[in-house]
Protein backbone atom coordinates (compact mmCIF):
# COMPACT_ATOMS: atom_id res chain seq x y z
CA UNK A 1 0.00 0.00 0.00
CA UNK A 2 2.91 2.37 1.09
CA UNK A 3 4.66 1.76 -1.90
CA UNK A 4 1.53 2.22 -4.45
CA UNK A 5 1.52 5.48 -2.79
CA UNK A 6 5.19 6.22 -3.51
CA UNK A 7 4.93 5.13 -7.33
CA UNK A 8 1.71 7.01 -7.47
CA UNK A 9 3.04 9.87 -5.98
CA UNK A 10 6.29 9.89 -8.90
CA UNK A 11 3.99 8.82 -10.92
CA UNK A 12 2.38 12.23 -10.54
CA UNK A 13 5.91 14.34 -10.18
CA UNK A 14 6.53 13.07 -13.41
CA UNK A 15 3.36 13.94 -15.15
CA UNK A 16 4.07 17.49 -13.36
CA UNK A 17 7.58 17.54 -14.86
CA UNK A 18 6.27 16.39 -18.33
CA UNK A 19 3.37 19.66 -18.12
CA UNK A 20 6.44 22.10 -17.09
CA UNK A 21 8.71 21.01 -20.16
CA UNK A 22 5.62 21.31 -22.60
CA UNK A 23 4.68 24.14 -21.19
CA UNK A 24 8.31 25.85 -21.55
CA UNK A 25 8.09 24.56 -24.83
CA UNK A 26 5.12 25.96 -26.09
CA UNK A 27 6.49 29.23 -24.41
CA UNK A 28 8.89 29.40 -26.45
CA UNK A 29 6.92 28.53 -29.37
CA UNK A 30 4.43 31.63 -28.42
CA UNK A 31 7.41 34.25 -27.96
CA UNK A 32 9.34 32.97 -30.80
CA UNK A 33 5.94 33.56 -33.09
CA UNK A 34 5.58 36.67 -31.36
CA UNK A 35 8.87 38.24 -31.99
CA UNK A 36 8.52 36.65 -35.73
CA UNK A 37 4.82 38.82 -36.10
CA UNK A 38 6.14 41.86 -34.06
CA UNK A 39 9.12 41.92 -37.20
CA UNK A 40 6.42 41.73 -40.17
CA UNK A 41 4.83 44.13 -38.22
CA UNK A 42 7.64 46.52 -37.84
CA UNK A 43 8.57 46.03 -41.60
CA UNK A 44 5.07 46.80 -42.67
CA UNK A 45 5.16 49.99 -40.81
CA UNK A 46 8.44 50.87 -42.38
CA UNK A 47 7.52 50.44 -46.15
CA UNK A 48 4.13 51.87 -45.14
CA UNK A 49 5.94 55.22 -43.82
CA UNK A 50 8.64 54.50 -46.55
CA UNK A 51 5.66 54.79 -49.20
CA UNK A 52 3.95 57.40 -47.78
CA UNK A 53 7.10 60.10 -48.06
CA UNK A 54 7.66 59.11 -51.29
CA UNK A 55 3.95 60.31 -52.11
CA UNK A 56 4.86 63.49 -49.79
CA UNK A 57 8.08 63.95 -52.01
CA UNK A 58 6.48 63.71 -55.31
CA UNK A 59 3.77 65.81 -54.64
CA UNK A 60 5.89 68.56 -52.79
CA UNK A 61 8.37 68.28 -56.15
CA UNK A 62 5.44 69.13 -58.59
CA UNK A 63 4.42 71.65 -56.34
CA UNK A 64 7.33 73.24 -56.72
CA UNK A 65 7.29 72.40 -60.55
CA UNK A 66 4.18 73.94 -60.62
CA UNK A 67 5.22 77.22 -58.89
CA UNK A 68 8.84 77.21 -60.83
CA UNK A 69 6.52 77.26 -64.00
CA UNK A 70 4.51 79.72 -62.97
CA UNK A 71 7.25 81.98 -61.41
CA UNK A 72 9.03 81.48 -65.20
CA UNK A 73 6.10 82.35 -67.17
CA UNK A 74 5.75 85.97 -65.01
CA UNK A 75 9.31 86.88 -65.86
CA UNK A 76 8.94 85.80 -69.46
CA UNK A 77 5.71 88.37 -69.28
CA UNK A 78 7.78 91.01 -67.37
CA UNK A 79 10.50 90.44 -70.37
CA UNK A 80 8.22 90.65 -72.95
CA UNK A 81 7.14 94.15 -71.66
CA UNK A 82 10.19 95.49 -70.82
CA UNK A 83 11.97 94.77 -74.35
CA UNK A 84 8.51 96.57 -75.77
CA UNK A 85 8.79 99.05 -73.73
CA UNK A 86 12.56 99.34 -75.01
CA UNK A 87 11.61 99.06 -78.35
CA UNK A 88 9.05 102.33 -78.21
CA UNK A 89 11.98 104.47 -76.52
CA UNK A 90 14.59 103.06 -78.82
CA UNK A 91 13.44 105.66 -81.78
CA UNK A 92 13.74 108.39 -79.37
CA UNK A 93 17.03 107.40 -77.69
CA UNK A 94 18.65 107.71 -81.41
CA UNK A 95 17.28 110.60 -82.18
CA UNK A 96 19.06 112.13 -79.07
CA UNK A 97 22.11 110.64 -79.40
CA UNK A 98 22.04 112.06 -83.33
CA UNK A 99 20.84 115.51 -81.92
CA UNK A 100 23.75 115.96 -79.55
CA UNK A 101 26.25 114.54 -81.97
CA UNK A 102 24.89 117.35 -84.37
Amino acid sequence: MVEETIKTIREAEQQAEEIVRQSEARCADILNHASEEAGKIKEKALEDAKTKAEKALDAAKAEGEKEMQEALSGVEKEMAALKAAAKKKEAAAVDAVIANLM
